[in-house]
């Protein structure tokens, strides 16, 4: 029936069109480097193959004058894609390095990207805070995958690795959840603000202390255990206040570590944003104690004089699933 052939013909060739069409953009969305991907914020841990070498690099001549592990945790956070990348959100940085037989921290944030058109790329840039230092920015460029993700492995620098630099090799991999030990503070945990020693100024009231944060176990030397500290969600709770004004929300990250080749020692090694404050390195120093899994120890702000902040803490592990939180600026 020639009629009814002539009648099925525009049909037959829009829905060609339209398979066409499909397919078109079916390859379109699948050209690209094909990568895995996190659907949800991920905790990672530095490998024992990260370092931290400063110093001369090609083409000028002079030696590396510094070399340092680095050990710690960061977080990812899924940011989108767009169209070729994969993008995340880095935050919390929270890394140790020894400069000059000296335990040095190491915080910051930025991004991570990874796919490409052909073949996989990546590139890692942070602004990171070393020790005292003002913030530097350090990226690794669009550079090759060397490891398949969620595994990281690419070097960042402040001058692309040409005469004098710092450099970070970054080598990491999610923590398993089931190594991610939640923590909350018990009672007995206080904040207090004043002057200490013989200055002459008013001793604050102290405040009970609540929230929670996290440990994950890193790479430690006998006779010692070292944990990361991450996600810490504390405030301070003033009940002759009312409103924001109620509570002190302390936020930051750092290490605990305890052990010892007699009698058992600990210590807590923080850096803590206290409300509006900028960041300050709270430490406990090498104290008797280590009674773990629970942990008790006082902490104040290293090196300082007069005015100080103090907190003594008392936590205990809690039950509760640990919450993957990025926030900084809020509880958990």
């Amino acid at each position: 029936m020639p009629s009814t052939d002539r009648a099925a013909a525009p049909i037959r060739a829009a829905l060609l069109l339209a398979v066409v069409i499909a397919t078109l953009v079916a390859a379109t969305g699948t050209a690209g480097a094909q990568t895995a991907s996190l659907t949800t914020p991920a905790v990672y841990r530095l490998n024992k193959d990260s370092t931290y070498p400063q110093g001369c690099f090609a083409p000028c001549l002079c030696p590396v004058m510094t070399s340092s592990g680095a050990k710690g945790t960061l977080i990812l956070t899924p940011a989108g894609f767009d169209g070729l990348f994969t993008n995340y959100a880095v935050t919390e940085v929270n890394w140790l390095i020894s400069l000059n037989g000296t335990d040095t921290f190491v915080t910051g944030s930025g991004t991570y990207k990874i796919g490409g058109e052909v073949a996989v790329q990546q590139e890692l840039s942070l602004d990171l805070k070393v020790g005292d230092n003002a913030v530097q920015h350090f990226d690794s460029g669009l550079v090759g995958a060397t490891t398949s993700f969620p595994d990281l492995d690419v070097t960042i620098s402040i001058n692309n690795q040409t005469c004098f630099d710092t450099v970070f090799h970054v080598s990491a991999s999610p923590v398993p959840p089931d190594q991610i030990r939640p923590y909350r503070l018990v009672a007995g945990s206080t904040f207090q603000r004043g002057c200490t020693g013989a200055c002459a100024c008013a001793v604050g009231q102290k405040l009970p202390l609540a929230g929670t944060f996290a440990l994950v176990p890193l790479a430690s030397t006998p006779p010692w255990n070292e944990f990361a500290v991450i996600n810490v969600r504390w405030r301070a709770l003033d009940p002759s206040a009312t409103g924001l004004s109620s509570s002190i929300p302390v936020r930051g990250a750092g290490e605990y570590a305890f052990g010892g080749d007699f009698a058992l020692q600990q210590r807590m090694n923080l850096i803590l944003k206290v409300d509006k404050d900028d960041p300050a390195h709270f430490d406990s120093g090498l104290v008797p104690g280590g009674g773990f899994p629970r942990i008790d120890v006082r902490i104040s702000i290293a090196g300082a004089t007069c005015f100080d902040t103090i907190m003594d803490i008392h936590a205990e592990p809690r039950k509760a699933l640990f919450h993957r939180s990025t926030r900084t600026d809020g509880d958990s």
